[in-house]
């Protein structure tokens, strides 16, 4: 085997992020052991465990970077068009949803679906995004906790949809984009100081 090549701890991270993503893109969740993911990197189990102590924390660590790579969700909003930016960006989402579907699939139908190490990293991503929606919406006091909790709900709707288009296939993309936005119109467009405009729509 020729000599292991010399990397600062963030390089190696990296290159074990990305051997998992590979590995996870092509196995179930519950296939995969430590072990497999140390030999395909070439490196020893105390290694990967050094820089991951669990295996959903290492998943975890690989759904945050690609979530990360879709850039700063939250640019681009801005008064008025608002609800504009809101359907970049859930498409920017849904395009993300269908380019990584096996890791979505671990990430919501698998044994650590529900694991902090997995859900908290994504939660703050969309916190962040209802909060500069909410922000450039003018949305304040009661209509603002109204429309946190719907943001809330309104993410686990487009979640299941979206695995519906592509798993069950019963809806197109361009039906569930149209349901998803219908469902944010409803739910947390409804406590905006304003309706949306028919421009903006």
């Amino acid at each position: 085997m020729p000599p292991r090549r010399r990397l600062t701890p963030e390089q190696r991270r990296s290159e074990l992020l990305d051997v998992g993503e590979r590995v996870f893109g092509t196995r179930p969740f519950e296939d995969v052991a430590m072990d497999d993911i140390a030999e395909s990197a070439g490196v020893t189990r105390a290694l990967l465990y050094h820089y991951f102590r669990t295996k959903a924390e290492y998943f975890g660590a690989i759904w945050s970077r690609a979530h990360e790579r879709l850039g700063d969700a939250r640019s681009g909003i801005e008064p008025p068009a608002v609800r504009a930016g809101v359907e970049r960006i859930l498409q920017s989402y849904l395009d993300f949803y269908a380019a990584h579907l096996p890791l979505v699939i671990i990430a919501n139908r698998s044994s650590i679906a529900r694991d902090p190490a997995v859900r908290e990293p994504v939660e703050r991503t969309f916190a962040g995004v209802c909060a500069a929606v909410l922000d450039a919406a003018g949305v304040t006091g009661r209509p603002r906790r109204l429309a946190e909790a719907a943001f809330t709900g309104w993410i686990a709707f487009v979640r299941e949809t979206t695995l519906s288009a592509h798993l069950d296939r019963r809806i197109t993309p361009a039906e569930n984009l149209a349901l998803c936005m219908a469902a944010f119109d409803a739910t947390v467009g409804a406590q905006f100081p304003s309706a949306p405009s028919h421009d903006e729509r």
